[in-house]
């Protein structure tokens, strides 16, 4: 069986389907009087579902059971509406790190986003990919337009404190093509490095290469070469470096977080 919050949240969708052949019912009708509370009720579940997509109403649902119990139970991603298959993908692939990705448009305008799926897939040669979804306008994200344009990316890894989350929050924020997100926060960047943020905790310098429509999906799978690393210092940090990181659907979680073993039977 699907977990409390799964079932409530199909409910709530078949609850909405059947709402809105009640208006289109209604309006045929000529039922004017009763919609606006038919579509007052669709506003209220679509708030719900978001509420329970982003852990919210957590709280209204107890846990039963060992979490680490056998995974014996198989879901169906295909029949799953958005929503729930969103909050099944992004909370069992967690955490991912989040970075604030620094672009230039062709007119040198900076853009700043975060982005949570970039994965390196390579080191020789060094190639990491991402994926951009597409505006409700279906317009292209201003970071895939721009590196289109220009050809450079700047991952900027922030740190594991409030002031890192408040910098990935800010610059998600929707705004005109061609604003600087940096602007909302007074973001400085370093020296002759436009894209390079001072408050980064390590960034990487990259370059397009291709792109790929990913079937029957809206987003494009994009690969992209390392060209530098910028650190603090020359030294490699043992063990990785403390950076935010997304779990979940939405929450922020600083990541290297509790305890630590490190495994080296792969290499052979």
């Amino acid at each position: 069986m699907k977990d409390e919050r799964s079932i409530v949240a199909a409910f709530l969708q078949r609850c909405n389907t059947y709402a809105k052949a009640s208006i289109e019912r209604k309006q045929a009708r000529g039922e004017i009087d009763e919609i606006p509370r038919w579509q007052a009720y669709i506003e209220f579940n679509e708030h719900a579902l978001q509420e329970i997509a982003d852990g919210t109403l957590d709280r209204w649902f107890a846990q039963h059971g060992d979490e680490h119990a056998e995974p014996l139970h198989r879901l169906d991603i295909d029949t799953m509406e958005h929503v729930e298959r969103s909050t099944w993908l992004n909370n069992v692939l967690s955490p991912r790190p989040v970075v604030v990705a620094g672009t230039l448009d062709s007119e040198g305008r900076r853009n700043f986003a975060p982005l949570s799926s970039v994965m390196a897939v390579s080191t020789a040669p060094p190639y990491l990919t991402a994926s951009f979804s597409i505006h409700k306008d279906k317009r292209p994200r201003d970071t895939l337009a721009n590196m289109r344009a220009t050809g450079t990316i700047m991952l900027n890894l922030m740190p594991s404190t409030p002031r890192g989350v408040e910098i990935i929050d800010e610059t998600g924020t929707p705004l005109p093509h061609g604003s600087d997100e940096a602007a909302l926060l007074n973001l400085e960047s370093v020296h002759d490095q436009p894209l390079l943020l001072k408050e980064a905790v390590a960034a990487i310098e990259a370059e397009y290469v291709e792109e790929h429509a990913l079937p029957d999906a809206v987003a494009r799978l994009t690969v992209m070469r390392v060209k530098a690393v910028w650190f603090s210092s020359t030294t490699v940090p043992a063990g990785g470096i403390n950076v935010l990181c997304q779990h979940g659907r939405d929450d922020i979680t600083p990541a290297p977080n509790g305890w630590t073993r490190r495994v080296d039977k792969h290499y052979g």
